[in-house]
């Protein structure tokens, strides 16, 4: 099944996260409403290209007709004026967001959240799915497997007993 054209039929916009122009290519061909343009500062799970915000927004932009949002690293008015200036018609904010006093996350989390400091958090699971990571205890597990060689499948039983070891 075709997920863009079964949901537009039943009236839903859809809009489709790429880290990537081939895949904002194909989301447009498959007929997305608008495409997030993530770059790989992004908190949570990002595209294995590590290819930055303000170098993927360009280049979407040069191949999408559709309205076009920035998304990783967008934490300011700055840098929502330069996501604009690079051709995002909006931004899409998540951890900023997350922190903030209407969330639901735990107190503990949105202070830390707020608390980091550059280079505390790191990109790595490429093997399994790219994600961003706070430099902890759990991330120091994800690095010493990794640096072990372990595979996707071990690796993924390190993400399902994240507090074990």
């Amino acid at each position: 099944m075709v997920w863009t054209g079964y949901l537009k039929d039943k009236g839903i916009t859809v809009v489709h996260v790429v880290s990537n122009t081939k895949f904002a290519r194909k989301s447009t061909e498959a007929g997305v409403d608008a495409i997030v343009a993530e770059g790989f500062e992004a908190g949570g799970h990002n595209g294995r290209e590590e290819t930055t915000t303000l170098c993927l927004l360009p280049l979407v932009r040069d191949i999408v007709d559709v309205p076009l949002l920035a998304a990783g690293g967008i934490g300011s008015g700055r840098a929502m004026l330069a996501a604009e200036a690079l051709g995002a018609d909006g931004v899409q904010i998540g951890t900023r967001f997350a922190a903030s006093l209407e969330s639901s996350a735990h107190e503990n989390f949105k202070n830390r959240l707020v608390n980091l400091a550059e280079g505390e958090t790191v990109l790595t699971m490429k093997q399994l799915t790219p994600v961003r990571l706070v430099k902890n205890k759990f991330y120091q597990r994800i690095a010493e497997a990794e640096t072990l060689g372990s595979s996707a499948e071990e690796l993924k039983n390190i993400t399902m007993n994240p507090l074990q070891g």
